[in-house]
């Protein structure tokens, strides 16, 4: 996603304090690597692997029935991103793939017109070594493959070059969404911390700090980029602006994400949602009715609320109570992690 920058090697400073307990903050966060990340990452993956089969199938026997399947296979593939998505951290920042793996939002079309000059190119470059590594952030991932199966300018019945692209595009997809959970599988969220000035820092509190900022930050964005503002909240409507508008996956993605949010607080044994409760019981119980009640408000949206068919200001209205919970949810979640001890710092996803 285009909406959030890409994180930099953490350097920590010499008023980082010392945990007075090593190993205090283990659980949550290996509960949170092992359960959410992990295993979403193994879940992207292996969709991934059907996403790359479903379009060679349909490349080779070209047909309606299997560019339906192949939508399918990637409406899973989209989902299981968003398990994951709220996370630009460890493996997923090599290679600009935290950003490949969407590229979002495309205000000016990037992703389309790249696409045509390589489905009007000569197909023998993609078929270089480095040729991903180093191709355009906004035709290697998710974005480019919805273009190639829901926009009205490219045929892959039809065209066998925009197939052969789908499938290139589908493989490399593939290749790096299992790097990524390879390397989660292997390492640990404390490799990608560093102590730069050698001032000894405790590595677990620094690596869940990150993921808390992570967070709190993906919250930010689903609230703004994803909800208000398509919808013309405080604003101008612009529904194309909605994530996966294409494949009309917009309010799903917006339902996945907030589901996870509990996954992760209740992560490991004891979760940051048991350790949160010895410090401010009222608070973290408060966090955890709000994280319910964002799921609940927003299965209640109408499955249209993001087509063109319902009034802008019904689907403002409708939309304000979900808006105002979130919302409520950032509020407890940056209190919470403050009197826990964490540092939380400027929100890099503001001002896109």
């Amino acid at each position: 996603m285009t909406y959030f920058p890409k994180l930099v090697a953490l350097a920590i400073s010499a008023t980082t304090p010392l945990l007075a307990s090593a190993g205090q903050w283990e659980a949550p966060l290996n509960g949170i690597v092992s359960s959410v990340i992990t295993q979403g990452y193994d879940s992207y993956t292996e969709s991934s692997k059907v996403l790359q089969q479903r379009s060679e199938a349909l490349c080779a026997a070209p047909s309606e029935q299997a560019l339906q399947t192949a939508q399918e296979a990637f409406q899973a593939n989209a989902l299981d991103w968003q398990q994951v998505q709220w996370l630009n951290f460890g493996p997923v920042t090599y290679f600009m793939r935290y950003y490949a793996f969407e590229y979002w939002p495309d205000k000016k079309g990037v992703t389309q017109r790249q696409l045509r000059a390589l489905s009007q190119g000569d197909p023998s470059v993609m078929d270089a070594p480095k040729f991903w590594t180093s191709a355009s952030i906004a035709v290697r991932g998710l974005t480019a493959v919805e273009s190639l199966l829901y926009h009205p300018d490219f045929e892959p019945i039809q065209s066998s070059n925009h197939c052969r692209l789908l499938e290139k595009v589908t493989a490399h997809h593939f290749e790096s969404a299992d790097a990524v959970a390879k390397q989660w599988q292997e390492g640990k969220a404390e490799d990608w911390v560093f102590d730069e000035e050698g001032t000894g820092f405790d590595p677990e509190k620094v690596a869940l700090e990150q993921f808390l900022q992570q967070w709190i930050e993906h919250m930010s964005a689903v609230k703004d980029a994803k909800l208000e503002t398509p919808i013309g909240y405080n604003g101008r409507e612009n529904l194309k602006l909605a994530e996966f508008y294409r494949s009309d996956l917009s309010l799903k993605a917006i339902q996945k994400n907030l589901q996870s949010y509990r996954e992760i607080y209740h992560a490991g044994s004891p979760s940051l949602y048991t350790m949160a409760k010895q410090t401010n019981p009222i608070l973290a119980t408060q966090l955890d009715e709000q994280l319910i009640q964002n799921v609940k408000l927003s299965l209640q949206l109408p499955n249209n609320f993001f087509h063109a068919d319902q009034p802008n200001n019904d689907r403002t209205s409708i939309a304000r109570p979900l808006v105002k919970s979130i919302s409520n949810s950032q509020s407890y979640l940056a209190s919470l992690v403050t009197q826990l001890g964490f540092q939380i710092g400027f929100n890099s996803r503001d001002g896109d």
